[in-house]
Parts: structure tokens; C-alpha cells; sequence
């Protein structure tokens, strides 16, 4: 669970996240495994933590400080279960202290630096390029002038992979940790950025109590030093670079997801209905799909009922930013074999209890023929 994930409910995460470590080690113990590497968090870090060039080594030295949240708390605990690993069981345990993970995927968890995936993600649809309404004014909810350590992702498996793979001799920092630097921002300066290829993109701050005050714990910018000179790593990807990335891979789903739905939208009018969205599906998600023994036609209204369930509003009308939402993480061809399947096992198991009456009625009568 991320920062605003275990701040909800600190009792699953703890049992996710401690729990978890704990029977992780206990298994490597049993098979004599040694090594692990461990994804910390600047969120380890509390109000006394160094605003700039924050360490691993700081952590360890200082294994009292208050991280000012539950998701601290346990992510300290982990390291305690690595460190008795280490001293009962001669494992080698590793961990990485990560900043905010930067990405071109289109899901995410709920955490504090994910608001800078957050505000990609609808710089694009603030745009009218792709001829449907466009997004509100994205919600920033942190303050505009905190800066955050984020990474890219291509820096950060750099970085943990050559901390995974690195020789135990040369691994100089207590307890085998390392932070992953990338770099670092304020809200300000990814809005600035963001700006430079959609200039219209909007935002106005509501602050989340949560997120911001994470963002107000946590270190401006981590270490470099020591993962170059044990890991031989440094991060490559720079703020306009990741930006432009982002944004790219963005545009290029907005569209296909665009292009999807104005073959459903056959009146044009921004709004997809019942009839349009079981047309599209019987026309072209299911004809020529079929055979003699899979008849998918059937499946198409259970199809069509989980996805208005799912999507439509109040005037049973799929609107183009709830449809342009929902595709990020799902897809109408896999809603439709979902329910070709779950059709499928209904049919089997009528047919399985067709088949138990039949044989049920054969023993009766070879009981009776028995008797006569």
C-alpha cells in the first residue's frame, strides 16, 4: 500500500507490509536463501530528516525519528525484520529508499507523489484536438511550492538492479541501503513544463490534508553520492524529458480510446447509450467470433448490463470522460469474453446437473430391472 493507502486503513497495510516481510523472511530462512532487496520509501523520512541530499545511511543512524505516518512506521518495522534477518540468520538484505515512481502507464496506486501522474494524465484531456469535451481544471493537492524526489521508471530498475546484483563486498552503507535519486520538482515547475506542450492545461490547489502533509515531510532531494560510488548508478532522465514521455504515451491511448469511442457514438453527440453500445458490440466485437459451440450473441446483454452499471450516468448515457476513465483499465472486448465465459460455466454446470438427474434416473431403472 502507498502513503495515502495506509493512511485509510494502517491495519491492512501493516498486515500487507509487515506481515508480509515477516513471512517472506521467515521463508527464506527455511530454504537458506540470503539475499533481498527491499523497496523502502522517502516516506521512512520525518520533519527531521536533511531537506537536501538525504541518505539511507541517515535512516539507520537514526532509528528513532518520528516519520510522522503510519506508512513510516512501517516501513521501518521491515527494515528492523532485515537487519535480525541479517544478524540470526547471515542474510544479506538490501533496501531502497525510493522517491515518487514516474511512469507512461495508465494506472496508479494512491499515494502523495502520484499527483504528478496525476496532472499528466489530464493535461490531454484539457485539449479539444481530439474533437470530444474536454476535462476540468486539474485539482492539485499539494502545496504549489513544495519540492518532491520523483525517478523515472527506466532510472529506477537501473538502480535497483544494480543494487540487487551488486557485490556484498562492495556495498559500503549500513545495512546494504541506498537511495534511488531521479529528480526533483515542485508542482510549479511540472505545471510550467506541462504548459509547454498543452499551454491551456489548467489547475487550481484544494489542498488533501494527507498529501500534504507528506509532501511537507518528506526531503526536498535524495543523495547522490554513494549509489554512484558503490552502485555505479545515476539517474538519466531529467524533469522535460520525463514530461514529454509521459505526455506522449498519454496522447497516443487518448486517441485510440477516442477513436473507440466515436465508432460507438453514432450520433456524434458527446454521449453513448444502451443501443449504441450493444449495436457496437453485437456488430463488431462478437459477429464472425462465434462458432457452432460458443454462440457469444447470448453473452452481449450481460455485457452490455455490467458496462452501463459500470459507466452510465444518471440519464443512462456513457459520457466521453467516464468512458475515456473507465478504458484505463479496462477494455469492452475483455467485458464481453468475461461474460462469454461466465455464460460458458452456467451452461456446464446446467449440463453437469443434467447429466447427475440423468444418471440418478438410469440408477432407478437398473434398480428396477434388478427387482423384476
Amino acid at each position: 500500500p502507498l502513503s495515502v493507502e495506509t493512511a485509510m486503513d494502517p491495519a491492512v497495510a501493516e498486515a500487507v507490509t509487515v506481515g508480509g516481510m515477516r513471512n517472506v523472511l521467515a521463508a527464506m530462512a527455511d530454504v537458506g536463501a540470503r539475499r533481498i532487496c527491499f523497496t523502502d520509501s522517502i516516506g521512512s523520512f520525518g520533519a527531521d530528516a536533511p531537506r537536501v541530499g538525504a541518505t539511507a545511511r541517515w535512516l539507520t543512524e537514526n532509528p528513532h525519528q518520528d516519520p510522522g505516518s503510519d506508512y513510516g512506521l512501517q516501513k521501518r518495522a521491515c527494515r528492523e525484520l532485515m537487519a535480525a534477518f541479517a544478524r540470526d540468520h547471515g542474510g544479506d538484505p538490501r533496501f531502497a529508499v525510493l522517491p515518487g515512481v514516474l511512469h507512461d502507464s495508465p494506472v496508479w496506486g494512491n499515494g502523495t507523489t502520484e499527483f504528478a501522474l496525476d496532472a499528466l494524465l489530464a493535461a490531454p484531456h484539457q485539449a479539444t484536438r481530439l474533437g470530444l469535451p474536454t476535462g476540468d481544471a486539474f485539482v492539485c493537492p499539494i502545496d504549489l511550492d513544495v519540492r518532491l524526489p520523483m525517478v523515472y521508471v527506466e532510472d529506477l530498475m537501473r538502480g535497483l538492479v544494480a543494487l540487487q546484483e551488486a557485490d556484498e563486498a562492495t556495498l559500503a552503507e549500513p545495512q546494504h541501503g541506498y537511495c534511488v535519486p531521479g529528480l526533483s520538482f515542485t508542482a510549479n515547475e511540472l505545471f510550467a513544463e506541462i504548459r509547454k506542450h498543452h499551454p491551456g492545461f489548467g489547475f487550481r490547489v484544494e489542498l488533501d490534508a494527507n498529501m500534504d502533509k507528506f509532501a511537507r515531510l518528506w526531503p526536498d532531494e535524495l543523495a547522490t553520492a554513494e549509489p554512484l560510488r558503490d552502485l555505479g548508478y545515476a539517474p538519466s532522465v531529467g524533469l522535460s524529458d520525463m514530461v514529454a514521455r509521459v505526455l506522449a504515451a498519454h496522447e497516443a491511448r487518448n486517441e485510440r480510446t477516442a477513436e473507440a469511442f466515436k465508432a460507438i457514438d453514432a450520433d456524434a453527440d458527446g454521449k453513448v447509450s444502451r443501443d449504441e453500445v450493444e449495436h457496437h458490440i453485437r456488430t463488431h466485437l462478437v459477429r464472425g467470433r462465434e462458432d457452432y459451440a460458443h454462440q457469444k450473441q447470448e453473452a452481449v446483454s450481460a455485457a452490455v448490463d455490467r458496462l452501463m452499471d459500470e459507466m452510465a450516468n444518471a440519464d443512462g448515457l456513457i459520457p466521453w470522460g467516464t468512458f475515456s476513465e473507465w478504458n484505463r483499465r479496462n477494455t469492452m472486448e475483455n467485458v464481453v469474453r468475461s461474460s462469454s465465459r461466465e455464460l460458458l460455466v452456467e451452461e456446464l454446470a446446467q449440463a453437469k446437473q443434467h447429466v447427475e438427474l440423468l444418471q440418478k434416473q438410469l440408477a432407478t431403472l437398473d434398480a428396477d430391472m434388478e427387482e423384476k
